[in-house]
């Protein structure tokens, strides 16, 4: 190899960059996070998650203006705004759907928040209870269960003989609850009172056990005729393994469980608004869903910024 070549590969080395470090471990790219684009620093140990970009802007419109929050927008869906609450230091994030946005929220949450943290999920929900009223506020003070698919159980789908009979597998698999935090769950509840009932009376907060599906269709037994789904009674079997089961939806489980299976305190609770009952397909109204959002998001703010640790 000649002098020339050997400049132009030591040039090509300098500039050559990872996409990231660590990858059995948790990634990095530089100091950031992979998916929610997170250093140390951007992350306040006082946190509200939602589903939606618009909820974390609401619930963030209650931050002190000074100092200004700050925003990051992650090329992987995550909306991480960070400022002051009446002086407390704390987050909105917008984390989109699903038990996995939540595994990586928890997740890289921790991998730069030093301390314990205190996180409530504030999102909407379907009713699988008679008693859940839509438009109400239901507090995951039972804990939550969890619902997934067991492919095993469709493998006639695949169009290949196979020697196991899957006739007598179970379609669903339906876990045991995780519980929340009992001291959040109760500021959660009180506060969310305080914003609400005098508006829209003592129905409008309710509490029970959530259920987390781990998709929005299938194993939340929704009938759809163009796939092999199985689950016209999912519902009626998880109401009766857990008879104070009220709402539905896909990331509260996963909290809970990442939070008490982390190494370092994480104190979790979750409130949903019932955007629909799936016993009687009755639905909320638009103006009630959005006065609620902004109500009942200042209250849950409020839980988290009190919740000593």
């Amino acid at each position: 190899m000649n002098l020339i070549d050997k400049a132009i590969m030591s040039e090509t080395d300098e500039k050559k960059e990872e996409v990231y470090s660590n990858p059995n471990g948790m990634p990095f790219a530089g100091t950031k996070t992979l998916h929610m684009d997170c250093s140390a620093g951007d992350i306040a140990n006082r946190i509200v998650t939602v589903g939606t970009e618009s909820r974390a802007e609401k619930i963030a419109s209650y931050f002190d203006v000074e100092p200004a929050p700050k925003r990051i927008k992650s090329g992987r869906g995550f909306l991480t705004i960070t400022g002051n609450f009446n002086g407390v230091r704390v987050s909105a994030v917008a984390i989109g759907m699903g038990p996995s946005m939540m595994d990586f929220f928890v997740r890289e949450t921790r991998a730069v928040v030093d301390g314990p943290i205190v996180a409530a999920r504030f999102g909407t929900c379907g009713g699988i209870s008679s008693n859940a009223q839509v438009g109400s506020v239901v507090v995951a003070s039972g804990g939550s269960s969890y619902v997934n698919r067991n492919p095993d159980a469709f493998l006639h789908c695949y169009g290949e003989s196979n020697n196991n009979d899957t006739s007598k597998m179970n379609k669903y698999n339906i876990y045991q609850v995780c519980p929340s935090d009992k001291v959040l769950n109760d500021l959660v509840e009180a506060k969310l009172k305080d914003k609400l009932v005098g508006k829209y009376g003592e129905t409008i907060v309710d509490k029970g056990i959530n259920v987390t599906a781990e998709s929005f269709y299938s194993s939340q037994g929704r009938i759809y005729e163009k796939f092999d789904d199985d689950n016209s009674s999912l519902i009626d079997t998880v109401c009766a393994k857990f008879p104070d089961a009220k709402t539905m939806e896909m990331e509260t489980f996963m909290l809970f469980h990442l939070g008490k299976c982390c190494r370092d305190p994480v104190y979790a609770s979750a409130a949903a608004i019932v955007v629909a009952n799936r016993c009687n397909n009755s639905t909320v109204e638009q103006a009630v869903l959005e006065d609620v959002e902004m109500l009942g998001g200042l209250a849950v703010l409020e839980a988290v910024a009190e919740r000593e640790m």
